[in-house]
């Protein structure tokens, strides 16, 4: 009798137990791509007590490894754990084991050092080109002035090109005396001089950082790592983290970080009562119900022409708005990197949503809606949050290997999948084709900032985000309008807690309406709080002063 090789004619090259190892490997480094950085030391004396506590999780090449299998070079290797966009930068906060160099690796330290202490950093960065201006004007905060009324401090920094004509004409504009204070010399090369003066000038209100290599066109691993995966850049410090496109049409101020950065947190809202029209076009009252307090992950502001949700939502006209929101010509020949980016999102969508795929059972019947179109010219990270690390790293991995500028396009695909996930881990109704947006939901959408939080599902057992369309108002019977129990709660309805467990996370899209209304709020709410400290410390000088004379 044959045995199998010579029936088949045919014999394997790998064995079961490498075959095994190799497959493990492969699908290890893709479901759990994005393990919890390790701590990172904030001085270099303390890297070896932080070794001592922290192992770096098993990935894809410690199997291999342990199995003296070697990792292949090869990207034609289907198997391959280095094939193009899996292996990402070391300093992305992305990676495994199995990472890859960056132009960003040299200034992770300095870039540490100049944010501690920093509780909010607005930053920007313009690489890739020799540059020879900053337009992006910000304002330099020492800190003083915000630790004065016990608010966040500010720190602002630019990541631009070492090599660029804009950093040689900033240092030879240096003056002698300050050079000595350095320790260097005015006769010193340029490259002595970036070395020593790298994080220690400022231009156009910026804290310049500059980066090695970055005058020549950059990798989209390298141009898009400050802006979606800054973990590894900043100090331990930092919470919160702003990026300013340097492109962008309004100057940001540190003032604009702390109120923007407020918002990514809202306290409890207790039960109140608002007023809607109802299906007669009346003006009457309605309850909302008790909502728990929020935190946002991510903060950003929503396409300006947005189209309408659905199904119905065309894809391609929705990237030529995005193409033309960052200056790119809509009307010519699609790219063909954002062609295929694009073809492929609506083939997923059409595969995914396809019924004769699926099961019978309910749950599972979902279907995927591409439509959370953001502008991305700036965001805002949460830096402590492991679910915002998580969503920062699966954006960055699904933007990078597409090689395009659209961010926001990879981002809607992102959220998309997060939100199917979410439906039917938690087991949420089916919504029906003929279902339109009730009278009560429109009321939600009208009176509440609902609809601009974007569930984050964060994992079995943690406690579920509150999508808007399971917010129901509750209509108040017109014979019981007068009584005093129903009256509309003027008073701040937001209640602070500061119980972490009672959290619920997510991404928060600020229309900009709802962002000006905020802002005049805070601001006055700023305003009220500096006159307190303000009375309480002038009060507090005339009481020591009474002391002293008596």
């Amino acid at each position: 009798s044959l045995d199998s090789n010579e029936y088949l004619r045919w014999s394997a090259t790998t064995s079961l137990q490498h075959g095994v190892a190799k497959l493990l490997a492969w699908h290890l480094d893709r479901a759990l791509p994005f393990f919890p950085p390790a701590p990172k030391p904030d001085k270099p004396d303390e890297a070896s007590e932080v070794a001592l506590f922290v192992s770096k999780p098993l990935d894809g090449e410690d199997i291999l490894s342990k199995r003296s299998i070697k990792a292949c070079v090869n990207s034609d290797d289907p198997t391959c754990l280095y094939e193009p966009h899996t292996a990402l930068p070391c300093a992305s906060e992305c990676s495994t084991k199995t990472c890859i160099p960056s132009v960003f690796d040299s200034v992770i330290s300095l870039s540490r050092d100049v944010t501690e202490g920093c509780e909010v950093v607005l930053y920007t960065m313009s690489l890739g080109a020799d540059i020879d201006s900053l337009d992006l004007r910000t304002v330099y905060n020492d800190g003083e002035e915000f630790e004065k009324w016990g608010e966040p401090s500010v720190c602002t920094m630019a990541y631009i090109p070492s090599d660029s004509t804009l950093t040689k004409n900033i240092i030879g504009k240096v003056p002698p005396a300050s050079l000595a204070k350095m320790d260097i010399s005015a006769e010193s090369d340029l490259k002595t001089k970036v070395k020593v003066l790298n994080g220690h000038l400022v231009h156009q209100g910026w804290v310049l950082i500059f980066v090695d290599n970055a005058i020549e066109p950059l990798t989209a691993e390298d141009v898009y790592l400050p802006k979606i995966t800054p973990g590894l850049l900043f100090h331990s410090s930092v919470f919160r983290a702003l990026f300013v496109d340097e492109n962008f049409n309004i100057s940001p101020t540190p003032e604009d970080a702390q109120f923007l950065t407020s918002e990514m947190a809202r306290g409890k809202v207790k039960k109140r009562t608002v007023m809607g029209p109802d299906a007669k076009g009346r003006t009457v009252k309605y309850k909302l119900p008790e909502e728990p307090q929020r935190r946002a992950v991510l903060l950003v502001a929503p396409m300006k022409e947005h189209p309408a949700d659905g199904d119905k939502i065309n894809l391609r006209d929705v990237t030529k708005l995005m193409m033309k929101e960052i200056g790119l010509k809509p009307n010519e020949h699609e790219p063909k990197e954002i062609r295929a980016q694009r073809e492929y999102y609506e083939r997923a969508k059409s595969l995914i949503n396809s019924f004769d795929l699926r099961t019978l059972l309910p749950v599972a019947r979902h279907k995927i809606e591409i439509k959370d179109f953001i502008r991305s010219r700036w965001v805002i990270h949460d830096m402590r949050l492991e679910e915002a690390h998580q969503l920062r790293c699966e954006w960055y991995r699904e933007h990078v290997k597409w090689n395009t500028h659209l961010d926001q396009l990879s981002f809607s695909y992102v959220m998309a999948k997060r939100e199917l996930t979410r439906k039917i881990i938690t087991e949420q109704p089916l919504e029906t084709e003929s279902e339109k947006l009730t009278l009560l939901q429109m009321v939600i959408n009208t009176r509440s900032d609902a609809k601009e939080w974007h569930p984050i599902f964060s994992g079995e057992g943690t406690r579920l985000p509150i999508h808007h369309s399971q917010i129901s108002p509750e209509e108040v019977p017109q014979n019981l309008f007068d009584l005093p129990d129903n009256e509309i709660d003027e008073v701040d309805t937001v209640i602070e807690d500061n119980d972490e467990s009672s959290n619920t996370y997510y991404v928060r899209i600020m229309s900009d309406k709802v962002m000006l209304d905020c802002r005049k709020k805070w601001t006055k709410a700023r305003d009220e709080r500096r006159k307190i400290i303000s009375f309480q410390r002038k009060k507090q000088r005339q009481q020591d002063q009474q002391k002293q004379n008596q």
